[in-house]
């Protein structure tokens, strides 16, 4: 390799760490716009078939789609959102009572270990994991809740997210045509990659995993209803919303599920609802998940645990929603980077 290409090899590789940094740095400040990218992406196939269908133009295609999702938005609030400020709310308001049962239960569990012969230096350490264990959840829950309830009622990003939906729906496959024709003829076949792959990514991952969440809120909300789960459509949604998380966020939910029917109902509610919700979570894993995603994931699960783990700790809470996609989307292009840095002679 000649020194010229020594010169590019090193320039490349400033560059890209340069751009890395300063992704890094603004990503915060760009979830809307990566909010709204994704909607788009998933809404530009009805948009199409509007298209297509009604043999409309694509504003009107806009239109039309906007004011069904605005209808189907407001239904849904009506019937879902209020029952879940209630359930929410009245959550909040016995949590007292509810944190006194759960610290009885522990207390009770340790006088049972300390019966059958555990040490008290055991107990103690147990005691410190356990408090700190709480902690986690607490601030987990917090945060979590937090976020949505700042997302959903922060009416400026809601309304910015949805004028750049509309946008990126009228424009945004003009603005890749563009790309592509501004492009150097090297970089044309590249840029086509990286679009084919970031298609994948999304279509085989959000697409999936919304279907997957769906299905089990639905199923989580309708079995906690029928066993008589207290905050049973609040612990559905949750179910579904934390199955975006892989192998965490199913088990958060489902412990919380379990926990609060301890808490509230007894033993027997508990055992049910445990009982209950690993039936969803096999189901879910070894057939849904599966026949919905095939081979597609193609990640070993240590990887996937660490880059939830990673993605919490740089981002928080929604860290861990997008950890999994980003690394999907970031692979594609640490391998089309290779591709060019190759082609230096």
């Amino acid at each position: 390799m000649s020194n010229m290409s020594n010169t590019k090899l090193w320039a490349i590789t400033i560059l890209g760490a340069a751009i890395a940094w300063v992704a890094f740095q603004i990503a915060p400040a760009l979830q809307p716009v990566l909010i709204a990218l994704v909607a788009a992406y998933l809404l530009n196939p009805l948009v199409e078939l509007i298209e297509k269908k009604l043999k409309v133009k694509k504003w009107l295609a806009i239109s039309i789609l906007s004011i069904l999702l605005i209808v189907f938005l407001v239904i849904l609030g009506n019937l879902i959102l209020s029952l879940l400020v209630n359930q929410a709310t009245e959550l909040i308001n016995e949590f007292q009572s509810i944190s006194e049962n759960f610290n009885q239960v522990i207390e009770d569990m340790f006088v049972y270990l300390e019966k059958i012969g555990f040490s008290q230096t055991m107990l103690e350490a147990a005691k410190q994991y356990v408090a700190q264990l709480i902690n986690w959840l607490g601030s987990f829950m917090e945060s979590t809740i937090t976020s949505a309830l700042g997302f959903i009622f922060n009416a400026v990003d809601l309304v910015l997210i949805l004028s750049m939906i509309i946008y990126f729906l009228a424009s945004g496959k003009k603005m890749v045509r563009d790309l592509m024709d501004h492009a150097p003829e090297n970089l044309r076949q590249t840029i086509i990659n990286l679009i084919e792959g970031t298609d994948l990514v999304i279509w085989s991952y959000v697409k999936t995993q919304s279907l997957i969440a769906v299905l089990i809120g639905v199923v989580s909300t309708i079995t906690f209803l029928l066993i008589g789960v207290r905050f049973s459509v609040l612990l559905g949604v949750i179910a579904g919303v934390f199955n975006f998380i892989p192998y965490f966020g199913s088990i958060f939910a489902g412990a919380l599920a379990t926990m609060i029917a301890l808490l509230t109902s007894g033993f027997s509610q508990a055992t049910i609802t445990l009982i209950a919700v690993l039936i969803i979570q096999q189901t879910e894993g070894n057939l849904i998940t599966p026949r919905l995603q095939g081979k597609s994931a193609g990640m070993h699960p240590a990887i996937i645990i660490i880059l939830i783990l990673v993605g919490n700790y740089l981002w928080g809470t929604i860290g861990m929603f997008i950890a999994v996609p980003l690394f999907g989307l970031a692979r594609i292009f640490v391998a089309e980077a290779i591709k060019l840095i190759k082609q230096i002679e």
